[in-house]
């Protein structure tokens, strides 16, 4: 039943009814009718406050919607006829904006599924470059470290080198040295003459015998003390080992210490010979004495 058709009833109620059952319900109507004007002025109160809230809803959908039409990869909401009822537009409207809030949502997930994935990567390749740049610091050390060592052997080297040199020079100086002792040593100095000539040198001299006033008898021929090396001939006993008399057809003898024994001759009669005098080993021949006096007899 329509408002006004229920407000017209209330008052003519009251004329038509005069006995007190009917006043009774006419004061009911009234009470109820009462109660329905307060009801509907609640109920029209709500639907402003609805409208509002509504208008207010639809001006923040739609700045939403603009929001999110310019997401990339959503779908701007596709215009629909206006339906004979506008709430149905709304429904529409939001199930088409919950739709794309949803894509949006998924695609937001999306977004922080790679950024997390972004994230590990990235504290991988840290931790990676961490780690490399532990070992590229501990390799600097070790080359560090390498290039200190192979400057001290260097240095040590340098030293060693420098020893040697000295060692060197101090063994080429003792190889000097022990030529010139060898050589030296295997130097030997020998004479061949006559007994008078070698008396006038002073080479050889005679000692002992008797003494008759007048002559010694008896006396030998001896080398001198003092024997003078330019007075001889000076040999490299190490190369000469045979040594040639002037004359081969007379006799000769040695009056030094070096003995016949130690040599070769190609005729000896008691302690005189004949030919070249062969020294088959220098060292031994030459142990007694440098000085080789022969006489020719």
């Amino acid at each position: 039943m329509r408002p006004s058709l229920v407000l017209l009833t209330l008052v003519v109620l009251p004329v038509a009814c005069t006995s007190p059952r009917d006043r009774a319900r006419a004061d009911s109507a009234q009470a109820l009718a009462a109660q329905q004007r307060v009801l509907m002025d609640k109920l029209s109160a709500q639907r402003d406050s609805v409208s509002l809230v509504l208008a207010d809803a639809n001006l923040f959908i739609t700045k939403i919607d603009n929001s999110i039409s310019k997401a990339k990869g959503l779908k701007p909401a596709s215009a629909k006829k206006g339906s004979e009822s506008g709430l149905e537009d709304q429904l529409a409207a939001r199930k088409d904006l919950l739709r794309r809030v949803d894509a949006l949502v998924a695609r937001s997930r999306e977004t922080a599924r790679e950024l997390a994935d972004l994230k590990d990567k990235q504290a991988k390749l840290v931790a990676e470059n961490g780690r490399l740049t532990e070992e590229n610091r501990a390799l600097r050390d070790s080359l560090a470290a390498e290039v200190q060592h192979v400057a001290d052997l260097s240095a040590s080297i340098e030293q060693q080198a420098q020893a040697v040199a000295m060692l060197q020079a101090r063994l080429d100086d003792l190889t000097k040295e022990l030529s010139s002792a060898r050589t030296a040593y295997a130097k030997a100095y020998y004479i061949i003459g006559t007994e008078d000539e070698l008396i006038k040198k002073g080479v050889v001299v005679k000692e002992g015998g008797a003494n008759l006033l007048i002559k010694r008898f008896g006396r030998t021929l001896v080398p001198a003390r003092d024997l003078k090396p330019d007075e001889f001939n000076a040999i490299d006993t190490r190369e000469v080992h045979m040594i040639e008399v002037p004359d081969s057809t007379r006799k000769y003898q040695i009056v030094s210490r070096q003995s016949l024994d130690d040599a070769k001759v190609a005729t000896r009669e008691g302690n005189t010979f004949r030919g070249a005098l062969e020294i088959p080993e220098a060292e031994r021949f030459w142990s007694t004495s440098k000085y080789l006096i022969i006489v020719q007899r």
